[in-house]
């Protein structure tokens, strides 16, 4: 008798030290906070944050001096290396982005859809983002032309 509980013992301990299909590796919380690229005091910015237990993310890319810019929101999911940026509105606009360490980049060719998230003379292909912050504070600070939060 005392050999069965000695065995259910180790049975259950060994069941409690495997993965039990923890995917927290794909999740994009990995990533949570705040990135910027580009140059001068108007940098781009890509935040990614979970919210209503889901990973959200937000993102504006700025030209020039104007105000013409590309800009969304959306679900961001994580596979491996990969982060797939979807664009919630109204037209269909699915980013397969890389990631690099810190840095997330953007492909060079995008769906003809995302077009409709950018201004004249703005475009996201390419874009590289380096990690500014890691925290949901740092991707609060990300902002729209007017100010108001992209991951707020």
């Amino acid at each position: 008798m005392r050999n069965h509980v000695a065995a259910l013992a180790l049975l259950v301990a060994l069941y409690g030290c495997g993965d039990g299909g923890d995917t927290s590796g794909d999740a994009a919380t990995g990533l949570a906070g705040l990135y910027e690229g580009g140059e001068g005091p108007r940098r781009n910015q890509l935040c990614v944050a979970e919210r209503d237990g889901a990973e959200r993310f937000g993102l504006i890319l700025r030209a020039g001096q104007g105000n013409n810019s590309c800009t969304g929101k959306g679900r961001a999911t994580r596979q491996g290396e990969r982060l797939s940026l979807a664009m919630q509105g109204d037209e269909s606009c699915v980013i397969e982005a890389r990631i690099h360490g810190s840095r997330i980049t953007l492909p060079a060719t995008l769906p003809p859809g995302c077009a409709y998230y950018c201004g004249p003379g703005v475009e996201m292909a390419g874009a590289r983002f380096d990690q500014a912050g890691d925290s949901d504070g740092d991707a609060r600070r990300a902002v729209d032309l007017v100010g108001d939060p992209l991951c707020g």
